[in-house]
């Protein structure tokens, strides 16, 4: 799940870079020497884009490889796993309300002492 999250914010990121360059997707594919196609799969995330590959379109594109690794704008990790959300809801829904109140009161009060203790 995260992978295929991180191609399709490297793809957006891609495409953004070569739509402010002004360049058609044949463009990149042969500043760089990459296919096409590959292009094409690169900025819909559907694939992984290689070591030589990330090179080929640092070099192509004349962009300084952390730059176009720079994909923060589009990528925002889940900090929580599916199963761990899951898990959580299971066990909840094995508490009534009221201790299902005191269970998130608790976890907002962690929250803030933690965020205070890190200041």
């Amino acid at each position: 799940m995260a992978a295929e999250n991180i191609n399709i914010a490297f793809g957006k990121h891609l495409r953004k870079i070569r739509s402010q360059l002004g360049l058609k997707q044949d463009d990149v594919a042969a500043a760089c020497g990459i296919d096409p196609t590959s292009i094409s799969r690169l900025e819909r995330g559907e694939t992984n884009a290689t070591l030589t590959t990330l090179f080929r379109l640092s070099k192509g594109l004349k962009i300084p490889l952390p730059d176009l690794m720079d994909i923060d704008q589009f990528y925002q990790p889940s900090y929580i796993e599916d199963d761990l959300i899951e898990d959580l809801r299971i066990q909840l829904q094995r508490l009534n309300q009221q201790e299902q109140q005191f269970i998130l009161n608790f976890i907002k009060s962690f929250v803030s002492l933690r965020n205070d203790s890190n200041e």
